[in-house]
């Protein structure tokens, strides 16, 4: 189909609005052609045929093989039985509906059609009293024409709505990664977030036991950060099937030491190495690194209990490897390969072509183990 607007100069004009007004316009002038410009032989059949071709332009663009080709072998019935009707109306809008019929119909329909048309065109040369050379004529350059239009203006118009279509399943594909980039941003900083919660008001509660005020607010503390917990992973696996970047400042590696702090104070302890010299890295590379970093840790408090955890970040010329290791007990390494956490590591170091481990190490706990490039 065409596009929905046409641009006239500096104007833009509804293309199907603008068919209609043309329907009408032919309908009109044929009319006055017919009864009031001069005596036209059998006015009465006219009066009543032409119509059917002036109105059809109104829908040439939403069926364009049936206007077509019903334009075309009505014009042959009335060329084979009352002759071809000399009249300037009748004649644009058959133009018009031969035109869509060209550039819109599916090619097996275009095909189908055009040889109809000419057969039909072709056979009233047979009709006695005919001329026939004059027939055979408007037959060959109007389908020579029919046919070139087909063919150049045709092709331009599918490529266009072929272009169209791509730039859709672009604009779709571009919402589908945006929105599996925020719901990887949403687990990340609510999961770390809440899960420190939860671990510190557990932590809080069991050392508060004797003091049952205190025990009750925690333990209800704990139990509703875990309920959060619980419903924004269900949220996010529905986000995750299918906008704009925040305003604040995106985290990056020197945020690395504020992090683990904060993962110490929640109750795991946490060495940090860095190897290599500190860079400024392409902020894509320093926010995915991050929060790695994050998850893997956020992972770590979630799991390890009273396990250590150490991170390694180590700068080469063309990359950067982060480790990410624990020493948790391999019991809950299954729990640990669920939910979206490993996923949205997976997923960010695949954007950057990097290398993404996640395992059991051979001396017991956890490690994952991220290589970027950076060149």
């Amino acid at each position: 189909m065409s596009a929905p607007t046409i641009r006239l100069g500096h104007l833009r004009v509804d293309a199907v609005r603008l068919d209609w007004a043309l329907a009408a316009l032919f309908t009109v002038l044929a009319e006055v052609e017919i009864w009031v410009t001069g005596p036209i032989d059998h006015a009465g059949v006219l009066a009543v045929v032409c119509p059917l071709a002036t109105l059809a332009v109104a829908v040439r663009r939403r069926y364009p093989e049936a206007v077509g080709i019903g334009t075309g072998l009505l014009a042959d019935a009335v060329a084979g039985t009352i002759g071809p009707p000399n009249l300037l109306s009748y004649g644009l809008a058959w133009m018009c509906c031969m035109y869509a019929f060209a550039v819109w119909a599916r090619p097996r329909w275009f095909w189908l059609g055009i040889a109809g048309i000419a057969g039909g065109g072709l056979a009233t040369a047979l009709v006695p009293g005919a001329d026939v050379v004059g027939t055979v004529q408007f037959v060959v350059v109007s389908t020579v024409v029919i046919l070139l239009v087909h063919r150049l203006v045709g092709e331009r118009e599918r490529r266009a709505e072929m272009a169209e279509r791509e730039r859709d399943l672009a604009r779709r594909e571009a919402v589908v990664e945006e929105r599996a980039r925020i719901a990887r941003e949403l687990h990340d900083v609510i999961a770390h977030h809440v899960s420190m919660i939860v671990l510190q008001a557990g932590a809080e509660r069991r050392a508060l036991e004797q003091s049952g005020a205190a025990s009750e607010v925690l333990e209800t503390i704990e139990r509703t950060g875990r309920g959060a917990l619980t419903e924004t992973r269900r949220l996010l696996g529905m986000l995750r099937a299918g906008d704009e970047e925040p305003l604040a400042p995106q985290p990056t590696l020197s945020d690395v030491p504020f992090l683990i702090g904060q993962v110490r104070e929640a109750g795991l302890p946490v060495e940090l190495a860095v190897d290599g010299e500190r860079r400024e890295l392409p902020a894509g590379i320093e926010l995915s690194a991050y929060r790695i970093v994050q998850e893997a840790l956020t992972n770590a408090l979630k799991h390890a209990g009273d396990a250590h955890a150490r991170v390694s970040i180590r700068y080469l010329p063309r990359a950067i490897e982060i480790e990410v290791a624990d020493d948790v007990a391999g019991e809950v390494d299954a729990r640990r390969a669920a939910g979206h956490g490993l996923v949205g590591m997976r997923e960010r170091v695949a954007l950057y072509g990097g290398r993404f481990t996640a395992s059991r190490a051979p001396e017991g706990g956890f490690v994952v183990r991220v290589t970027l490039p950076v060149a």
